[in-house]
């Protein structure tokens, strides 16, 4: 009986290591690098039609363009009429409408001016269902949808309370805030926060950042690589495919950045900081070689280039929230431009929350921001430099950006 239990071990035991010890390689027999001997694919496969990555983003297949975003573009027109729309209101005597804000907000039966031809009004293209993903896959989050929406009223309230030619606004005072010799002129609550910045800067964040990182890039490994969509459709391309230039349209709409699409949204803040932290390069050539990857089934360079991107957008919102902290300190005494680029800046750190690595805990976390945040306040006219640069360091220390904080 002691022979028998000691053989039924033994045998179990190289079971167990047989199982353990398998092959890993390729098991794809229609790659070139196809391994009789794995036993368990590494995701290393090559096939013979591998791609090279393209000097700009396009990708073809059988001669015919693969890439499609045209509802990224449709949601970055939007929020371009939905800023330019706002921005009327920093003329004294401009009053805007709440209810047309957020039904631009919601793509509400509003007719848009459409300068692209994309066929935005009628579309099912929106900016607050896409609000704040907390997974893959998820729906946006109603308390932030709702945050927005009050910011919709207090820019409406306050321009319906200015005279034409009449700028009075200061501090504990609403309206527009005359040019300081700086900036200016500007529609702000008398606690000195201008609004349209915190709906621009935070939409960039909430809606864009959050689709590319958490959604997109976020679900990338479910998404189906094998079949194509359907090409008599216009369609050339596979789910994976798909998802992944979705994700690039929520970065820019042009293919040949930087040549073009540095003038709003991601393309302008990460260009903005280029000299100093690289990141549109990078992000621009991670979007070009993650997807090569995608098309030649290289995986590990895909999910590789997707931690480059959500670092480098968190970089790119840390930074650029440095940059107008920094100014902030410069413009201490002027008024209008102090609270101008302390908005900027307090809606590039909300917005950090809403991030891949905030909400996956592999950045700067919800906690850190929020001290960040309490070092401005919540008046921004009795901000002190000392807190200024508490918050800056704060910024600095947790996304990596401490050598190069005092020059942003």
């Amino acid at each position: 009986m002691k022979f028998i239990k000691s053989t039924i071990l033994t045998l179990g035991a190289l079971a167990t290591l047989s199982t353990s010890c398998r092959k890993e390689g390729c098991t794809d027999d229609s790659a070139i690098n196809y391994s009789e001997e794995a036993k368990k694919d590494d995701a290393s496969c090559i096939y013979d039609n591998s791609v090279a990555v393209p000097s700009t983003y396009s990708f073809n297949r059988d001669g015919v363009s693969s890439v499609s975003f045209d509802g990224q573009k449709e949601r970055l027109d939007m929020l371009s009429e939905l800023v330019a729309y706002m921005k009327t209101a920093n003329t004294a005597g401009v009053a805007v409408s709440a209810d047309d804000l957020k039904a631009m907000y919601a793509n509400d039966n509003f007719t848009w001016a459409d300068v692209n031809n994309l066929g935005m009004t009628g579309s099912s293209k929106q900016l607050k269902n896409k609000t704040a993903y907390a997974v893959a896959g998820g729906s946006a989050d109603t308390g932030v949808q709702d945050r927005f929406l009050a910011y919709f009223d207090s820019i409406a309230n306050i321009s319906a309370t200015t005279t034409t030619a009449v700028e009075n606004g200061m501090a504990n005072v609403s309206g527009v805030w005359p040019n300081d010799g700086s900036k200016g002129p500007y529609l702000m609550g008398g606690n000195g926060k201008e609004y349209t910045q915190f709906v621009e800067k935070g939409l960039m964040c909430a809606v864009f950042m959050n689709q590319i990182t958490v959604n997109y890039l976020g679900g990338i490994n479910n998404s189906d690589n094998t079949t194509i969509v359907d090409a008599t459709a216009g369609k050339n391309y596979t789910e994976m495919e798909h998802h992944w230039d979705e994700a690039f349209g929520y970065f820019t709409s042009e293919i040949n950045f930087p040549t073009a699409g540095t003038d709003r949204f991601w393309g302008k803040y990460s260009f903005g900081r280029e000299d100093l932290i690289g990141s549109a390069t990078k992000i621009y050539n991670a979007f070009k070689t993650g997807r090569t990857a995608i098309v030649n089934k290289d995986y590990t360079s895909r999910d590789a280039n997707v931690v480059i991107i959500n670092d480098e957008l968190e970089r790119v919102a840390a930074g650029t929230a440095i940059h107008y902290l920094n100014s902030a300190k410069d413009y201490i005494t002027n008024n209008t431009a102090r609270n101008h680029v302390l908005s900027e800046a307090t809606a590039f750190l909300e917005g950090l929350k809403y991030g891949y690595n905030a909400i996956s805990n592999k950045g700067m976390s919800s906690t850190e921001i929020d001290m960040a945040l309490g070092y401005i306040g919540d008046d921004f006219n009795v901000v002190s430099i000392s807190n200024l640069n508490a918050a800056i360091d704060l910024i600095a220390v947790s996304t990596g950006l401490e050598s190069v904080k005092a020059s942003l």
